[in-house]
């Protein structure tokens, strides 16, 4: 078997593992080549400019090709073949054909070229027999298509006629997508009219479907396409033959700009948004990390967002209770893009740790006709009349980080806080294992993060002996957390490790015990790895902070409200990972 300079597999059914490269002796910093499909479709535009933006922030020589059509694969064969004979060091292809690239593929893996496939995937079996291993980068296509079958299913729940538009034939993109949508749709009275391949054409699909009107004499419920592209075309068709007439729901694949405008009119019910950006700029990292010998996963996946016309020009508003805080600014940053992404209005309102001002911001706003609220509470109780307030009038809430005891929410999305305090009570106890004087900094008392943090590194500890907590409140404020430990320092109270219940605060304590003159720092322990925390990790004066995710929060509270304006169901907790970063 021949093996490339990266051993991994191709195909997103392989697990996280990650490998070796080979070559460590590398090219790294040598030029790059991205070859794409059609430069025409705009998806691979998005793919371009994700790349482009990762080898200007990395300074990377970044080259890109691609072909007109998606059906010019003989087109893309050759330009592969000019980057062999010009000794690229490195290619990421996006292949028109999952099977008839894979030869090309193995002349350049026999020139010691690093390949890396993105998009859509090349052929296990065809690569098996080639003697080669490559790796993928991309997203589930039968996930994804399948998320368009469960939508089409919760809109149509007795069933109806549909048909499909297929890609290429035989590509494994392709095929993957229209499985899903069949898996999507399976569970309930659907009848397949057909389904066409229109080789991800536009004018193809019009000329498809318009035959198809011509001649069917059932109704026609739905018209499920494997990309934007084909839908565009479909819609064009129906245009043509259905005016006047009961309009098929319509659904497509990849979120191009020209799809959202026929989504914010209601004439394409829904699509996927699989981040071809990620997909540019993923397989560019995995080139050079190959081309330096480092380990490479065998299979990076990029997230699938669905998209539907139910949330475009829908209002929400998120109230987030300090936007001092760093984290919380990347919270809403991230909840931001998403709403972008799923064409709503977002208003954000600032609490500012004010209990009575975050019920008047909801009164307000509710005013002003918001269709949902997302809140990220000032405290656990005093949020509750809001929540009630909003519901009263049948708008649903979301809670995001800090939960509210009182008062019903549609979703609750946050970190596992009292996993993190257990993480940071586990590095102390690793640093000390007989033991220490630690000083925990407690956040707002009566939020749920404060609680639940504590909880979890309180509960640690409890199992052993020779660790004495003492507890100080600062309430998730770094000049007051500070100013707290210089007083405490000034007593000649001393300790070996601090936990605060976030990083503003450890920042604070950190600057208390530098302006003091110690002999040597404690070990200083945060929660939520912002920025500037995470630089003090790096130069070892803090010794580790939680990561947690604000922007995953942000956009999967979004996430999660789109799914409630489809009237979709939820899950009633939603938990984002955390990470020890020291």
């Amino acid at each position: 078997m021949i093996i490339c300079p990266v051993v991994v597999f191709a195909g997103s059914d392989v697990g996280n593992a990650s490998v070796k490269t080979a070559n460590s002796d590398s090219k790294a910093g040598q030029k790059v080549a991205l070859v794409m499909k059609a430069l025409s479709n705009p998806f691979f535009a998005k793919m371009e400019k994700g790349a482009k933006d990762y080898a200007h922030k990395n300074g990377i020589h970044l080259e890109v090709f691609g072909v007109e059509r998606e059906t010019d694969v003989q087109e893309q064969i050759t330009i592969v073949k000019r980057l062999i004979q010009q000794k690229y060091p490195a290619i990421v292809i996006a292949p028109a054909d999952s099977k008839r690239l894979v030869p090309v593929v193995r002349e350049a893996v026999d020139k010691n070229i690093v390949i890396i496939n993105i998009d859509n995937a090349l052929d296990k079996n065809t690569l098996g027999e080639a003697g080669i291993k490559v790796p993928f980068v991309g997203s589930d296509n039968f996930l994804g298509s399948r998320m368009t079958g469960d939508y089409v299913r919760s809109k149509l729940p007795k069933g109806g006629n549909v048909l499909y538009i297929e890609g290429i034939r035989g590509n494994e993109n392709a095929d993957l997508r229209r499985d899903g949508f069949l898996a999507g749709i399976s569970s309930a009275p659907f009848k397949i009219l057909g389904t066409i391949s229109a080789n991800w054409h536009a004018d193809e699909a019009m000329n498809q479907v318009a035959d198809f009107l011509s001649r069917t004499k059932e109704s026609v419920d739905v018209i499920a396409c494997a990309n934007d592209v084909m839908a565009l075309g479909a819609l064009q068709a129906i245009n043509a033959f259905m005016e006047g007439e009961k309009r098929p729901l319509v659904t497509g694949y990849d979120n191009i700009p020209e799809v959202r405008s026929e989504l914010f009119n209601g004439n394409i019910q829904a699509t996927i948004e699989q981040h071809p950006e990620m997909m540019g700029a993923y397989g560019l990292k995995l080139a050079v990390q190959s081309l330096k010998g480092e380990t490479v996963p065998v299979y990076e996946p990029t997230p699938l967002d669905l998209v539907s016309f139910d949330t475009f020009g829908k209002k929400v508003m998120l109230s987030v209770s300090n936007l001092e805080n760093p984290f919380f600014t990347t919270m809403v940053d991230g909840a931001r893009e998403a709403a972008e992404l799923h064409g709503m209005t977002i208003e954000v309102v600032d609490a500012k740790n004010d209990n009575a001002r975050q019920l008047e911001d909801i009164s307000t706003y509710l005013e002003q006709g918001m269709d949902l609220f997302i809140v990220n509470p000032t405290d656990s109780v005093a949020s509750g009349p809001g929540i009630e307030l909003a519901n009263s009038v049948g708008v649903p809430v979301i809670t995001v980080d800090r939960h509210s005891i009182d008062g019903t929410v549609a979703a609750h999305i946050a970190s596992d806080n009292s996993q993190g305090g257990r993480m940071a009570a586990q590095y102390i106890h690793e640093n000390f294992p007989d033991g220490c004087k630690i000083l925990e900094i407690q956040g707002i008392l009566g939020t749920s993060a404060a609680h639940e943090r504590g909880t979890g590194f309180n509960d640690y500890f409890r199992e052993y002996k020779g660790f004495d907590i003492e507890r100080v409140t600062a309430d998730f404020d770094g000049e007051k957390a500070k100013k707290t430990v210089r007083e405490m320092l000034g007593q000649g109270r001393l300790y070996d490790a601090v936990f605060a219940h976030n990083d503003e605060m450890i920042f604070g304590a950190l600057t208390a015990f530098q302006e003091s003159g110690v002999a040597a720092l404690p070990i200083l322990v945060g929660f939520d790895a912002i920025d500037k925390v995470v630089d003090a990790v790096k130069k070892d004066v803090i010794s580790a902070t939680i990561a947690q995710k604000p922007y995953v929060m942000g956009g999967m509270a979004i996430g999660v409200a789109a799914d409630l304006l489809r009237n979709m169901d939820v899950k009633s907790e939603i938990r984002v990972g955390l990470q020890l970063i020291n």
